[in-house]
């Protein structure tokens, strides 16, 4: 299946302006964490304040057709691994970004960059929840490599709870207030953050 060369969307925007209106959108710091609808790879419900344990969060949202995520994921696991067990680091598959033959939810128009096909990952917008785990454990195999991924139910309560952003990164503290949330993940202000905690 061959992609259109990354067309321009409706109104492309440049990264750091893109990275400031997604930051401003949904929960900010200060604010408790929204309720979240989470099920786990195999489909099962999951409670985000048991996989915490009591301890920070961080949280970053992705889509295996998100090439942001894909760049940032080394640095994640990178964070995970500095963190050790002072905070638990979650991936929340979200919301395909840039999937092929569909509409990119944050353009309006079918956007797939370059990226995507020389990675192979030109696959379209899952209608149903079998089609979205199996492309977030592709995600947890293939990409993550040992983050934690829990996945947002089809109709994205999640994503919509959050602000509607692609590869969000919030940290969270152990009482469940946001204390930093960057437009596209910032692994460096996170860390930041739940160090002034």
């Amino acid at each position: 299946m061959q992609a259109p060369a990354d067309p321009a969307p409706s109104k492309k925007l440049g990264f750091e302006e893109a990275r400031r209106m997604f930051a401003e959108r949904g929960v900010q710091p200060g604010q408790p964490l929204p309720p979240l609808s989470l099920v786990d790879l195999d489909g099962k419900a999951v409670d985000l304040a048991q996989v915490a344990a009591g301890k920070p969060l961080v949280l970053i949202t992705c889509s295996l057709t998100c090439n942001v995520a894909r760049n940032q994921q080394k640095r994640v696991d990178d964070l995970r691994a500095r963190l050790g067990d002072r905070a638990h680091v979650v991936m929340l598959y979200t919301i395909e970004a840039h999937p092929n033959g569909a509409v990119c939810p944050y353009t309006g128009s079918e956007w797939v960059p370059q990226a995507n096909v020389e990675d192979q990952v030109l696959v379209g917008q899952p209608a149903t929840m079998t089609e979205r785990l199996a492309l977030a454990r592709r995600y947890a195999t293939e990409i993550a490599k040992g983050t934690p991924v829990l996945v947002d139910p089809i109709g994205d309560p999640s994503w919509r709870a959050l602000g509607e952003a692609p590869n969000l990164g919030l940290a969270v503290s152990a009482e469940r207030v946001v204390l930093a949330r960057t437009g596209w993940c910032d692994v460096v202000a996170l860390e930041q953050a739940l160090e002034r905690r």
